[in-house]
């Protein structure tokens, strides 16, 4: 998960405050406090984010990001996370839909002269079940769409969220992998590249490529208003962990987050 990504990621949770626990985009079937919006409604938001090892080098980064967010009675939602979703099957325990995601480029790394991956989108098809304890676990299968890679990613994670005395608190642990043409695509090493750069070429191959877990509490300040908070530490895996672009396996991430909620 990228820098760019987790701020955005803390900040829907954020705005997940507003709603009474309908998080991560609204996804995940996690118990609501309160019913869902019978309308369209609009979070808009802004967060600092620290990051160390934010794009494969070893370098820090601090971010001040903003947010916006749309969704419709939580079956059709828009974000910058997960762009456009849809929750095709929707339960109170379980959901499963699609998305179509956007993919953001990775940054550069300094010292070094590299053919990036542009911007691109992923359609995606996911599903999550809320277990006892309010325990939801699932995943996603996403395929690029866009020719930036061709590659097709997995992703698995299980979370609990419950109410404490200072507010909403979700914990949640997953690991991600992907075939080998993602893996290329942004820790691949060509012929080209090595030559420009004095460094080997790299050819990773599929398998598991991360793993990570993340604390993110919640605060709703009134009606309209939410704060957040989060830590987040994830290790490179596999080949992806041995390509010369990953000079640190090892990347934390801590953020701080407000938002306000707008119809509903």
């Amino acid at each position: 998960m990228s820098l760019r990504r987790l701020a955005l990621t803390a900040a829907a949770f954020t705005a997940a405050a507003l709603t009474g626990g309908a998080a991560l985009a609204q996804s995940q079937p996690y118990e609501q406090i309160r019913p869902a919006a019978d309308g369209w409604t609009v979070d808009l938001g802004v967060g600092a984010l620290y990051s160390k090892d934010s794009g494969g080098d070893t370098g820090s980064e601090t971010r001040v990001v903003p947010w916006v967010s749309a969704n419709y009675r939580d079956v059709v939602y828009l974000n910058a996370i997960d762009g456009l979703g849809w929750n095709a099957v929707k339960t109170d325990s379980f959901r499963a839909g699609l998305q179509l995601r956007p993919r953001f480029s990775p940054e550069d790394i300094e010292g070094l002269d590299l053919d990036r991956p542009d911007f691109g989108a992923d359609v995606a098809a996911y599903a999550f079940q809320r277990l006892p304890g309010n325990i939801v676990v699932g995943g996603r299968v996403s395929r690029d769409v866009t020719d930036v890679s061709e590659g097709t990613e997995y992703y698995a994670s299980v979370g609990h969220q419950r109410v404490t005395p200072i507010g909403l608190m979700n914990v949640s642990v997953y690991a991600r992998g992907g075939d080998a043409k993602l893996a290329d695509a942004y820790y691949g090493v060509s012929a080209e590249e090595a030559a420009r750069n004095g460094i080997a070429p790299y050819s990773p191959g599929s398998g598991l490529q991360g793993a990570g877990a993340s604390l993110f509490l919640l605060v709703p300040l009134n009606d309209k208003w939410g704060a957040g908070a989060l830590v987040n530490y994830e290790r490179r895996l596999g080949d992806v962990a041995d390509s010369p672009l990953s000079e640190e396996d090892d990347t934390i991430r801590t953020g701080v987050f407000f938002a306000r909620r707008f119809g509903g």
